[in-house]
């Protein structure tokens, strides 16, 4: 049990000195891996990941925005892996820069159709490669981490659900990788149907999450069981990091 309240102390120190203020910062990286935390993906990584890997994290949705305004005293910014959100301004700086970028994600199915549409929303945008997110086994996976060290792409993104997407990002940085990687959850998924998936209506009212629910049914246990479940956890973990001090 000790370990464990550790882990978590550690968990939200790294939320408190890497949760990224504002959107600039993800800009100016030159070098490092980023991914982000919202409510469920809290709940898979604080018993899975070691965020020390990290260089910097987003959040993504107004939660934790909020929360982190409350208990760690921080102003930041919602800063999601999509087209609502850093995914614009990025991808502009990418086009321009003609940065090397490599996609990996989403079901087989998806991929090809969700680069042709990021293609066309952004001609100038250097992707040099992509593939599904599904590695038959480990072996599979440490052939293709060999592969992208040598094909070394400036920038990686990276679709495939918490925790795959930090363990793969991770992998790939301590195997010697030292471009810009980014974690990007249902990214790659959304862009198969459309690159610009929520409505501008959606995301002045801060209603995402409900869009999800209406467009992926299969997503209201995340929505109302799992983000209520994690306002309980933060609280114990926070509590536990206070006590601990």
């Amino acid at each position: 049990m000790l370990n464990l309240i550790l882990n978590f102390n550690e968990l939200i120190e790294h939320l408190k000195n890497k949760l990224v203020e504002d959107v600039d910062v993800l800009l100016d990286m030159q070098s490092g891996i980023v991914s982000y935390v919202n409510p469920f993906s809290y709940l898979k990584l604080r018993n899975k990941i070691d965020l020390k890997d990290f260089d910097l994290i987003t959040s993504d949705g107004v939660v934790l925005k909020k929360l982190s305004s409350i208990f760690l005293n921080k102003s930041i910014q919602r800063l999601s892996p999509d087209f609502s959100s850093y995914f614009k301004p990025l991808f502009k700086q990418l086009s321009t820069s003609k940065s090397e970028v490599y996609f990996i994600g989403t079901k087989p199915k998806f991929i090809e159709k969700s680069i042709q549409n990021i293609q066309v929303k952004y001609p100038d945008l250097n992707i040099i490669g992509s593939r599904d997110g599904y590695f038959k086994d480990e072996e599979e996976l440490k052939l293709h981490i060999k592969e992208m060290i040598v094909l070394n792409p400036e920038v990686i993104i990276v679709g495939m659900g918490s925790p795959l997407q930090e363990n793969y990002l991770i992998k790939l940085k301590r195997a010697g990788w030292s471009g810009r990687g980014f974690s990007c959850g249902g990214f790659l998924h959304q862009s198969f149907q459309n690159t610009d998936y929520y409505p501008n209506w959606v995301n002045k009212l801060n209603v995402r999450w409900l869009y999800r629910i209406y467009n992926e049914p299969k997503l209201i246990k995340r929505y109302t069981f799992d983000y209520s479940w994690f306002l309980v956890v933060f609280a114990y973990d926070w509590m536990k990091y206070i006590i601990s001090k």
